[in-house]
This record gives structure tokens, sequence and C-alpha cells, in this order.
């Protein structure tokens, strides 16, 4: 029998990683066999807060001859109490805080980096929308000094995930330089995203809306018309895992156009809060099947009815002869240019089946919400067919275009497809295919789900 002093230093890293993680430090103090590797995983990751507390523990692994060797991912939270959603004050960037970033330089195997906002956002100076702490001017500072450490490295960054990002654009030129150096070598991207609108406390996409949110917010689709070119396109060459979440519903409106590049290398994918509604975000998917192993959509929607303002046909690409005019019962002209989508989900699984060979964990359905947009939580989302994954867009209707049509539709509105049979047989097919099992029945936050179908309560 092989005495565990002959295993090798990665079988032993192994062993050590399945004992709970409780008794590390134990373990790390009285076998000195095994604290070397004990070590590397109680130091691997660093989490900093703006906090006394945080910067000693910081300082102490700085200190230390070897700790620092160990860190290889650090969170950096600009809050001191990430999940506290009752701070009115205005945030500030302390000094020591900024100082203690710079310091990560001294961890020289740091390979993966995520910096955390407060999921509150806002720029408007309109009176009535509450002011969230964290201001534009304090996400730019953090942003600045977070890419200043990371552009620093001598060993280009591996893995890089920003939560709560606002929908603003980089307007300073050093630092988008700073990002795009970063970008250019990741094999891992995660950006979750928030939005301003005018209840900043909700959790539902449907009260992001008003009649004029986007004169009010502007910036949010320029965000979204120029993310591919500054977030995508320079990590196209390397990248291997995309997440793209938001707190609203987006893809459709604000449009986010995926199509303008694609990552050779693309293995895992998660869309959360997307919408689709036409072929071409279905083939952008569909497109990465030569690599493509891991898909996850996260409460993501087709809309298989919108209608259109004429004066904004042009901004979504649609013409009027591919849309319709609607006569209400007066015989009078709706409201708007109406198009319906005729793909339904069976659609969508049917051609991941088929058309992505290497596809081996698939997941729809929704992740807790509770701390703001779901981060790292891909393994913990609940899968299922909800009611939410099919909807509308009827612009200019308040207080949100995405309606909630009943299945006595208006003569000018489509009712909701009714398709639970054919959705949750593609669905199973596609998962006896690639053979993953999943809970069918569950309950989470008030939404009940019996055999892969959303129930009533």
């Amino acid at each position: 029998m092989v005495h565990i002093t002959a295993l090798p230093s990665e079988l032993l890293t192994l062993i050590v990683s399945y004992v709970d993680p409780s008794s590390w430090k134990n373990l790390r103090q009285t076998c000195r066999l095994l604290s070397c590797f004990t070590t590397q995983l109680l130091f691997e990751t660093l989490k900093l807060y703006p906090t006394e507390g945080s910067y000693e523990i910081m300082d102490e692994i700085v200190k230390g001859s070897t700790l620092g060797d160990a860190v290889k991912k650090v969170y950096i939270s600009t809050r001191e109490h990430p999940y506290d959603s009752d701070d009115e004050e205005e945030a500030y960037f302390p000094n020591e805080f900024e100082n203690r970033i710079s310091d990560l330089k001294t961890f020289l195997k740091v390979q993966n980096a995520v910096l955390q906002f407060d999921k509150r956002c806002g720029m408007s100076t309109h009176h009535w929308i509450t002011k969230p702490p964290q201001t534009v001017a304090f996400r730019e500072k953090a942003l600045s000094v977070f890419f200043e450490w990371l552009a620093s490295l001598d060993v280009p960054l591996q893995s890089l995930g920003i939560q709560h990002l606002q929908d603003i654009n980089i307007k300073d030129d050093e630092l988008s330089n700073r990002i795009t150096k970063v970008l250019r070598y990741l094999r891992s991207l995660r950006l979750s995203i928030v939005s301003e609108h005018n209840t900043a406390t909700t959790e539902d996409p449907r009260e992001f809306w008003n009649e004029d949110r986007f004169s009010l917010f502007p910036e949010s689709q320029s965000f979204f018309t120029e993310l591919p070119s500054v977030w995508l396109k320079p990590t196209a060459s390397s990248l291997e895992h995309l997440t793209l979440f938001c707190d609203t519903w987006f893809g459709f409106r604000p449009k986010l156009e995926l199509s303008e590049v694609h990552f050779p290398h693309l293995k895992s994918l998660v869309l959360g809060n997307f919408t689709f509604f036409q072929d071409s975000q279905l083939d952008w998917i569909l497109s990465h099947g030569a690599t493509l192993s891991e898909l996850s959509l996260d409460d993501c929607m087709i809309l298989y009815d919108l209608s259109l303002l004429e004066d904004t046909l042009g901004e979504y690409s649609f013409n009027k002869d591919e849309m319709e005019l609607r006569l209400e019962d007066d015989g009078e002209a709706g409201y708007g240019y109406y198009y319906s989508y005729n793909k339904r989900w069976h659609h969508y699984f049917d051609a991941f089946r088929r058309r992505l060979p290497h596809l081996r964990h698939f997941r729809i359905g929704t992740s807790d919400c509770t701390h703001g947009v779901p981060f790292e939580t891909e393994p913990e989302m609940r899968i299922g067919l909800l009611e939410e994954r099919y909807g509308v867009f009827y612009d200019g209707w308040v207080p949100t275009p995405y309606v909630d049509v009943s299945y006595w539709p208006e003569p000018w509105e489509r009712g909701p497809p009714n398709c639970n049979k054919e959705d949750r047989k593609s669905l199973r097919l596609l998962f006896d295919h690639i053979g993953q099992e999943v809970e069918e029945s569950w309950t989470l936050h008030g939404i009940r789900v019996k055999n892969l179908i959303q129930v009533k309560s």
C-alpha cells in the first residue's frame, strides 16, 4: 500500500479539498505534510471590503512570506455590507480602500478578479427618482482603480466578473484602454448589469419601465449598443465562458445585437432576462455548436408578439412591410405596427438537441434574486418552464410595454401560446439526449413548478 507521503502533490491537494473546510485551519496547524496544501485552500480566495477589519486581514497576508502566493481569486466589494439595501447616504471611496486595491499587485498569482457594486444605481436629475448611494462618479472611481491594478499584472487575468455594473458607457480614454488590455486575454467574463429606474428597490423587471423610460434614461440603450464592441469583441479570441445578466429584460429593448461578435472557443454561455424575438438570436447561439457544452437561460423570454410606434421602427430593424396594422372592434386601426414571432421554446429545444452536439448541461428557469442580479449561481438555478417564458412588448403602453396578455385578448392583441405539452416534451427529449437528470418539481419564493411546468400556488 502506497504511503500518503509518496503521493504526488496534485493528488494530495485533491484529497485535502474534499476535507470539510471548517477543518482546514486545524489540519494546517497539526500536519506539517499537509500544511502547504491547506494553506493554498485557505488563502486562495481573498475578499476585500472597505472596512478596517478587512484591511487588517489583507495586511497580514501581505506580510506573510508565502501566504500571498496562495491568493488566486480576489473579490472587491465596494460596500461594507454587500446585501444591505437600506443605506441612503452618498457613498465615498476611502483612500485606505484605494491603497489596498493598489497593494493587490503584490499577489503575483491572481487569476480571477471580481468587482462588486450596490444593486441600486442612478444618474438621473429627476427629483422623484430616489438617488442611490453609489453615484456615477463613485462607480467610475472604483472601475478606474480596479482596472489600473488589473492592467499592471505581469501575468494576464484569466477570469473577470463585475456584479451590478451600471449601464453607462466609459468616457475616460485611459480607463477604456486598460479595460481593453485586460479583456484581451480572458477565458471567462461575467457581467451582471443594473439599470436606472424609478422604483429602485424592486426585483420585478416589469416594474422597471414607464412611458418615457428611454427619454429619462437614454444612456441605457447607448450602453447596450456599444456593449459588443467595448466588452465582448476584445475577448473574442480567447473567451470560453460568458455570462450576460441584467436586472431588466434586454435584447429587444434595450436592444443588444450579439451577432456582431463570435467566440470560436466558447464552452459555456449564460443569459439572464434576455428576450428572444427573431431567428438570428437563436442562430447566434447555434453558431457556437463546435464548442458549446453548457447553456443556461435564466428568466429568459420569447416575445411572441410586439408592436412599435412608427418613429421607432428603424431602431429595431423592422420595416413596415413585415409588420401589420390591426383593427379594433370599431374598425379603427390599433396602436402602432404589430409583428408576431412564430418560434416557440420547443423549437429552440429541438434546435439545441440537433445542432449543439457537445452540449452536456442545459438550464432554463430561474435563480434566487434576493441579493440582486444573480452572480456565479448557475449550478443553483432551478429548472422549469415558467409562465413568463413567453411575453409581448407593446410600445407606448404604461406602466410597462411588457404587457400581461390574458387568454381572452383584445382584438389587436395575441393571447399567450398554449404549448406547455410541446415545450415539456421537447425539453425532456433534450435532457435525455444529453444525459442530464433534473429536479422536475420544486418551490422557490412563491414560484411552484410541478413536472417542469409552473402551476398556480
